[in-house]
């Protein structure tokens, strides 16, 4: 069975719009990377590129809410020259 992951850009306010994120040679190889290591393009881990910016306006991720809290336990953490932080966690037990 495959393994599902979700990867998305976000601030530290959790803005989602892309157009907020670092878009430099590492943040591009990082996306690069993770869609070369995908099998197909489907989402149930979770992969955030958290950007050191506030963005203090537009879509948030689950604008909408939840139906419940989603209790994520962290595989790894890593950080970029440019302050982002490329973060990888798993829907915890």
């Amino acid at each position: 069975m495959g393994l599902l992951t979700f990867s998305i850009n976000v601030t530290l306010d959790g803005c989602v719009d892309h157009q907020e994120g670092i878009a430099d040679d590492e943040t591009h190889a990082f996306f690069t990377r993770l869609m070369d290591e995908g099998g197909a393009m489907l989402c149930d881990e979770y992969k955030f590129l958290v950007h050191p910016r506030i963005a203090g306006h537009g879509p948030t991720l689950y604008e909408s809410g939840l139906p419940g809290t989603r209790r994520l336990e962290l595989i790894s953490a890593k950080p970029l020259r440019s302050g982002a932080v490329a973060m990888h966690y798993r829907r915890a037990p």
